[in-house]
Formats: C-alpha cells, sequence, structure tokens
C-alpha cells in the first residue's frame, strides 16, 4: 500500500564537495509534487563547510536580510543650542543646586522647562513636547501639560526644597555682597489666585496684581531668592520679612540696597536694630535730607568732587547722627512696655549733583505747570491729587471784581525754593563707604530692572497661566531657576567681549582678525539671537551593526571661537 500524501515540506541536509577539497553543507528544504510526482526542493541555506584535512564544521556568518542595511537605531536633535545651555547649568552650579534640593525626578523636569524657556524664547509650555522631540533635555519622558502642572503644584508646595535652593545660591557668593532688592507686578485676569488685588500696578493696565519680590546679587550678577506678596501690599512695608528671609540664608554681612520706594524712618530703623548694612535712595524733599544738600553745595562745586567714572556728576558724603523712635516692646528696668524710645544711629548722607539732570528736570518742571496753568484758565476743576498739591504750591488763581476773568499766575517764591534742588539725588547708608563706591553700587541696583524685564518678557513671566496660588509659586520657582540661565550666560557673553577688547602682542593678525569679526558679531546680536543661531547646529548619531558613529553640523571658525572663549566643551 502506497504512502500517503500529506503535503508537507521536509528538512534534510546535502554536502557538496568542492574542486579544493572542501565540502559544503546546506540544508534543503523538500516537498512532493503530486502533479509531477516526484519530489522538489524548496528552498536550500548554506550552513557551514569542512575545510580539507579536517573534520570541523566552520559555521557560516548568516546573511543580512535585504532592506536591513544594518542600521539598528538612528536619530538626530538640534543639539547647538542644548549644549550651551547644559554648560550653563554646570558651570553655574545651578543643575547641582537644584539636584540636591529636590527628588532626581522633579529636578530633572524643573531644569528641562528652565531650559525651554530660555532656549525657546519664552514660548507657552503646550509647546514643549513638541519641541522637546528635538532637543534633548534632562528629563528624557515628554512633558505633557499633565507632566508640568504636577511639578508646579508639588514644587509650589514643596517650601523645604525652594529654600535649600536659595540657600545654595547664597552660599555660592563671596563675603559681603551687594544685594539689590525691587519687587515688580504680575497682572492677572484670574479670580482663582487669592493673592490678586488691587493695588500699585507697575504695568499700568488696571488688572489685579500679585507682587514679587526678588532679591538680587549686582556683583555676581544673578537672583539669589524671591517671594510672592498680595498685590495691595505696599514696598514700603516689605522690608520687615526680607531681613528674616535674609538671616536664614545666612550672608556674610550683605549690603542691601534700595530705591526710595523702600524709603521709611521704620525701615530704617529696622535696620540699624538688626546692625542690618544698607545703601537707599531718598528723597530730596525731606528736611533733614535738604539740610545735608545745602552743607555740601560748595563742596560739590569743587573739581575734586567730580566722579571719575562719569564727569557729568559731582559728590560728595556727610556723616550724621540720626535719632530714631520706637515704642518698647517689653517692660525692663523701670521702662513700660509701649513707652517711646529715642536712640541715635550714625548715617552717611551721599549726596550728587548733575546739572545735565537739573536742566532736563527743569524743563519738564516748566513744561508742567504751563499744562496745569492752561487746564484752569479753560475751566478745568478736577485733577489728580499730586496735579492739586502743585496747583496749590506753585500757581496763584485770582478773580477781578464781582464775577471778574479768572487770572492764574506763578508762586516765583515757592518756585525758586524747589528748583534749588534740582539736579541733586540723594543715598543714604549705615556704613562707611568711599562716595563713588555708594553710586556705583546703587548703579548696579538697576539691573534688577532689567531681571524683571527679562522674565516678563523673555521667560513667559507676564501673567499666571495657572488656576491656583501653590501652582503659581513652583512655576515662578522654574521661572527663577531659567533666570539664574539667563543671568550666567550674559555675564559670561560679556566677559568673552572684555577679552576680545583686551590687546596682546603674542596675538597673531589673523587671530586678531576672528576675534575682531566675533566682537562685531555679538556686539549686533541679543541673548535670544545669539541662541537661535546655534540651535541650527544638529547632531546624528547611528547605531549599526559594525559600531556607532556620530556627526554634527560643520560651523565656521567664528562661531567656533565664541564657543571656545564662552567654555563650552565641543563633542
Amino acid at each position: 500500500m502506497a504512502k500517503p500524501i500529506t503535503g508537507k515540506t521536509h528538512i534534510g541536509e546535502r554536502r557538496e564537495k568542492r574542486a579544493n577539497g572542501d565540502i559544503y553543507i546546506y540544508e534543503r528544504v523538500t516537498a512532493y509534487d503530486e502533479k509531477a510526482k516526484k519530489t522538489y526542493t524548496v528552498s536550500q541555506k548554506l550552513k557551514g563547510k569542512i575545510k580539507q584535512g579536517t573534520q570541523e564544521v566552520v559555521v557560516t556568518r548568516p546573511k543580512k536580510n535585504k532592506g536591513e542595511g544594518g542600521i539598528a537605531d538612528a536619530t538626530r536633535q538640534h543639539t547647538g543650542l542644548t549644549d550651551i545651555l547644559e554648560w550653563v547649568g554646570k558651570a553655574s552650579g545651578i543643575d547641582d543646586d537644584v539636584r540636591a534640593s529636590f527628588s532626581e525626578g522633579d529636578a530633572a523636569k524643573i531644569l528641562s522647562v528652565a531650559r525651554y524657556w530660555i532656549g525657546s524664547g519664552g514660548n507657552t509650555l503646550p509647546r514643549l513636547e513638541s519641541w522637546q522631540v528635538m532637543h534633548p533635555l534632562p528629563y528624557r519622558e515628554a512633558i505633557s501639560e499633565d507632566v508640568y502642572g504636577k511639578l508646579f503644584k508639588d514644587v509650589g508646595r514643596n517650601e523645604e526644597g525652594v529654600q535649600c535652593y536659595f540657600s545654595a545660591r547664597a552660599a555660592r557668593l563671596a563675603e559681603s555682597p551687594v544685594l539689590a532688592f525691587d519687587s515688580t507686578t504680575v497682572s492677572t485676569y484670574s479670580e482663582n489666585q487669592s493673592e490678586a488685588r488691587q493695588g500699585f500696578n507697575k504695568d499700568g493696565d488696571g488688572l489685579n496684581t500679585i507682587k514679587l519680590l526678588t532679591l538680587y546679587s549686582v556683583k555676581a550678577r544673578e537672583p539669589i531668592a524671591f517671594t510672592k506678596q498680595p498685590g495691595n501690599i505696599p514696598d514700603v512695608i516689605s522690608i520687615e520679612n526680607t531681613l528674616t528671609q535674609l538671616k536664614c540664608l545666612n550672608l556674610e554681612k550683605p549690603l542691601i540696597v534700595t530705591d526710595n520706594g523702600y524709603y521709611s524712618q521704620k525701615n530704617m530703623m529696622e535696620f540699624a536694630l538688626q546692625n542690618m548694612k544698607f545703601l537707599t535712595l531718598v528723597d530730596p524733599n525731606i528736611i533733614w535730607v535738604r539740610e545735608a544738600i545745602d552743607a555740601l553745595r560748595t563742596t560739590l562745586e569743587g573739581m575734586s568732587s567730580t566722579c571719575p567714572f562719569d564727569p557729568s556728576i559731582c559728590g560728595a558724603t556727610s556723616l550724621r547722627m540720626h535719632q530714631f523712635s520706637r515704642a518698647r516692646q517689653r517692660s525692663r528696668n523701670d521702662k513700660v512696655a509701649g513707652e517711646k524710645e529715642l536712640f541715635s544711629r550714625r548715617l552717611y548722607v551721599h549726596v550728587f549733583y548733575s546739572p545735565d539732570n537739573k536742566a532736563k528736570k527743569e524743563l519738564v518742571f516748566r513744561k508742567d505747570l504751563f499744562e496745569l496753568k492752561a487746564q484752569i484758565e479753560e475751566g478745568q476743576t478736577e485733577f489728580t491729587e499730586s496735579a492739586q498739591k502743585k496747583i496749590d504750591k506753585y500757581l496763584t488763581c485770582s478773580r477781578k471784581g464781582r464775577g471778574g476773568q479768572l487770572k492764574v499766575g506763578f508762586n516765583d517764591k515757592a518756585i525758586t525754593e524747589s528748583k534749588k534742588y534740582f539736579g541733586y539725588f540723594t543715598l543714604v547708608s549705615n556704613q562707611s563707604m568711599d562716595t563713588f563706591t555708594a553710586l556705583e553700587n546703587y548703579r548696579l541696583r538697576e539691573k534688577i530692572e532689567e531681571l524683571f524685564a527679562v522674565q516678563k518678557g523673555r521667560l513667559d513671566g507676564a501673567r499666571p497661566r495657572t488656576w491656583y496660588p501653590d501652582n503659581l509659586r513652583g512655576r515662578q520657582f522654574t521661572q527663577f531657576i531659567s533666570l539664574g540661565y539667563h543671568c550666567f550666560l550674559m555675564k559670561k557673553i560679556k566677559a568673552v567681549q572684555a577679552r576680545l577688547r583686551k590687546k596682546d602682542p603674542e596675538k597673531t593678525k589673523s587671530l586678531i582678525k576672528l576675534e575682531k569679526q566675533l566682537e562685531n558679531w555679538l556686539a549686533q546680536r541679543s541673548l535670544a539671537q545669539i541662541l537661535d543661531w546655534f540651535d541650527c547646529v544638529e547632531t546624528t548619531k547611528v547605531q549599526t551593526a559594525m559600531g556607532s558613529y556620530r556627526w554634527s553640523t560643520e560651523s565656521v571658525a567664528r562661531d567656533r571661537l565664541f564657543l571656545k572663549c564662552l567654555g563650552v566643551g565641543t563633542k
């Protein structure tokens, strides 16, 4: 009886001897063709060979499949910008301080969002997930809306981590740092932000605001700490909490620099009682300040009073024993709590005079008075509080006869008295310092205003963009990290520009020419434009069966010189 036909294939082995004596071994798959009534070969694959004179089978290397090409993995990403930001994080110590203050997961997310804001020019966060695809960040997973929303909430509630970071940044400052203290406001339409209230709105848009108070190191040129308060809290009463925060930061003899928005007798007394050094701008209309100006007028007329770094300004300093008064907190030594207590402290009054500022202020003053005079003569009766004070002080109004015509004149005596102090401005400190050192420290304070402009304009900080106060705290902290990146990078670029302007006889002509090109290029570009320029640098990585390969976009000599001067290592 014939064997039944199953249709199955059979796997067998075939050996073929070649002319050189080697035996090739094939794996052969066969099947039976019922119509032809014979067996045929379905497929055949070489398994190995036995070389002449041996018995060992040498296995053949498997053949690559068609279309495989040997490519196991390949990626392409924009690394020029992210390499610079990674260097900033390491060189500034910001990355180490964040990782020391938060868990590894939260730290990676914070740094990733911070780098996105500065790298994208302050784009809104819904674009982060797509931007992240082509830009390598510390957090490798996708940062979706849910991810960064939870991050802001967790960071906003983790006050220990936030304060640890502030302390870590403060620890990097030198002894006796100069710290500027100032505030800005963030406007919002939201009714969920309990701290958003009507107060002084620095943007002038009439919305409820949240106040952001910042400590900034004017020598290190970086932000150190911040806090937020309801928008209706005046600047002048915000200093007390700041003094407490400074104690937590454990700074060595800091000097706090403020503008005249924070000047008050009470604030100066708080600084004096806590032995904290301060330097503040004071309104020259205060009586005891005018006395100091009058006492130094003759000194300011001398050539020796000219500022060495700004000849348009003259300055001089006088010592004053200033008397403060306060109500006692406790009864002690026959003195009752609540009783008025007087004490004196040494103050240094730094008076400065600028003829240019005097001329400008006098011109504005004259235009203002003529405008008010015209408005009164036209019949206007309602004025702002400040305008009404000027009218009462500098204008005279009278009528001739019953129902006569209104006549508006000028109070020349009051005007002359006020003009005596045009062009003068005064700084007061409780620490002995050179007149022009005080001026330099105060001028450096103005950098904090640039800081606020960057935070609002370049880091998406003009609006809260969160529903709840805790989330806002976390979001603002992440922006604060990005602000640290921005300040450090700007400081390093300024240092590069200063180095390029420095003459060195050892430089070759070709290097001098290249440095001149770089100097002109940097002078014509903002930080955002510089980062955009390097964002075109791409790195391609390819993994094959033979090994891994990597290459980056070629760059011109000027760009390579910039990265070298900056200190960014090339890969």
